[in-house]
């Protein structure tokens, strides 16, 4: 696309064609001769935006001067995911099979003193799921990390199905900072990510305290500063031909893994939903 073509779209369209560009340098990320390529486009698209009649695109436009010459996958991501998200295309939300009558209150004895902590968790469709997940476990906590779609984001709330409201949720901007937070008060926090330090989810025994599990971003995981904070990480073995799951699904894994085996020891009165 050229200079004129793209100032003659209307708004909607030079939005989309942006987001078009910036996806296709996602795809393309692993591979540096193209990845480089297709940053150039991405930035010269961002200077013509600056020269379109739309304000809001003039605002994109100045993301420009934000994006340093070589950016990591992270710093990427940090800019474009919030446009994404207001501009974008909508997440399909799956189909839920919902039990009828729900709760009127969290089931006596039911509350599983587990921290979730999501850092730079990309989709609001994971977040929302991870949220019923959370909220049907009777989770005490959740933290939300970078650019994490926060619970009050229409999206997220859908996806959660209003879980949301009855969870105790805190967003922060730096996990690590969160984490060093965590340990100074002596909270361990076990990070679900493929390793070869890693145990086997089936194989770790959960200490019989309150503790955290920490996930990251859908496609590269957590950074290794974040690991260097954990006291230890857990994977989930796979035995079909994909090595990794879902996130959302990862995580439901092993809160509940966690849950079992301290109702099993005794640190965690069983209850049984009425």
């Amino acid at each position: 696309m050229q200079l004129r073509p793209f100032l003659e779209l209307n708004e909607a369209m030079a939005v989309r064609a942006l987001l078009d560009q910036v996806l296709k340098l996602e795809q393309l990320w692993d591979d540096t001769d193209s990845r480089k390529l297709e940053l150039r486009k991405v930035l010269e698209m961002l200077d013509w935006a600056l020269y379109h009649k739309s304000p809001l695109v003039q605002k994109l436009g100045e993301l420009r001067k934000r994006i340093p010459p070589d950016p990591s996958y992270q710093q990427f991501l940090s800019l474009f995911v919030p446009i994404e998200r207001e501009h974008g295309r909508l997440v399909s939300d799956a189909d839920f099979l919902v039990r009828t009558g729900d709760h009127e209150e969290v089931q006596k004895n039911a509350v599983f003193p587990l921290i979730l902590i999501l850092d730079n968790i990309r989709s609001a469709f994971n977040v929302g799921s991870i949220l019923r997940t959370a909220e049907c476990m009777a989770i005490e906590k959740i933290y939300l990390c970078g650019y994490t779609p926060r619970p009050d984001q229409d999206k997220v709330s859908k996806a959660a199905l209003g879980t949301e409201k009855h969870l105790a949720w805190e967003w922060r901007p730096h996990c690590r900072e969160l984490l060093q937070e965590l340990a100074d008060n002596r909270l361990s926090v076990y990070a679900l990510e493929t390793s070869e330090q890693a145990i086997a989810l089936e194989d770790f025994k959960f200490p019989q305290q309150q503790l955290g599990i920490l996930v990251g971003n859908e496609r590269y995981g957590l950074e290794s500063n974040r690991l260097s904070l954990c006291a230890g990480t857990i994977e989930i073995p796979c035995w079909g031909r994909k090595n990794s799951l879902n996130v959302a699904v990862s995580l439901g894994m092993a809160a509940f893994e966690c849950r079992r085996q301290w109702i099993q020891k005794g640190f965690l009165q069983a209850s049984v939903p009425q």
